[in-house]
């Protein structure tokens, strides 16, 4: 800076002579060498030492990023198995419509599909009897016994071999294992 001013005075001080260009030539280089100076510094140091390496972080928020990426990715994958999961109980549910209504008298009510780790199916039936009853009136509460000297109820080992069959029915018609089918049977106002 202080260079340019005192150029601009000789410059003006300086009369038209011949030695004017000698001197016009001399200050432009001198000029360009002040002005191409931070340069030549930059070129004679050590390239390591251009930047400062050690205060910038490269692997800041990567850590964080990359547990945002994971839940974010189990939040897909959860809600893609859950899709799948519905869509497998519908069609499973349609194929055993006509199977249960016919071998059976039996109506599905619910039906939900797991794949984790193993492929269980859970199916939930009921009469159809007891449907079309309920659509049409209230039913009378039943007496309920406490005595524990009474046998057993006949009904529960009917529906239990019901069950067994309705499973092993399934099971050949979904082509799967019929231990991974379990069946139960609605009862009256618990699953409404």
């Amino acid at each position: 800076m202080i260079f340019l001013l005192i150029a601009v005075i000789l410059e003006l001080l300086l009369p038209t002579s011949t030695m004017k260009r000698y001197a016009d030539l001399i200050l432009g280089l001198i000029m360009m060498i002040l002005i191409l100076q931070p340069i030549f510094d930059l070129l004679n140091q050590d390239p390591t030492t251009w930047f400062d390496w050690e205060d910038f972080q490269v692997t800041e928020g990567v850590d964080e990023m990359e547990i945002a990426i994971d839940q974010k990715k189990s939040e897909i994958q959860a809600s893609h198995d859950a899709y799948i999961s519905e869509q497998v109980a519908a069609r499973l549910g349609s194929e055993a419509e006509n199977v249960l209504e016919e071998d059976f008298d039996l109506s599905l009510r619910e039906i939900s599909v797991t794949a984790q780790p193993e492929l269980e199916v859970a199916v939930v039936v009921a009469e159809i009897d007891e449907q079309e009853a309920e659509a049409v009136s209230v039913q009378p509460v039943e007496e309920v016994s406490t005595d524990s000297t009474s046998e057993p109820d006949s009904t529960q080992t009917v529906q239990d071999s019901n069950t067994e069959e309705v499973g092993a029915r399934l099971a050949e018609v979904w082509e799967i294992e019929e231990g991974s089918i379990d069946v139960s049977f609605e009862e009256d106002g618990l699953n409404e």
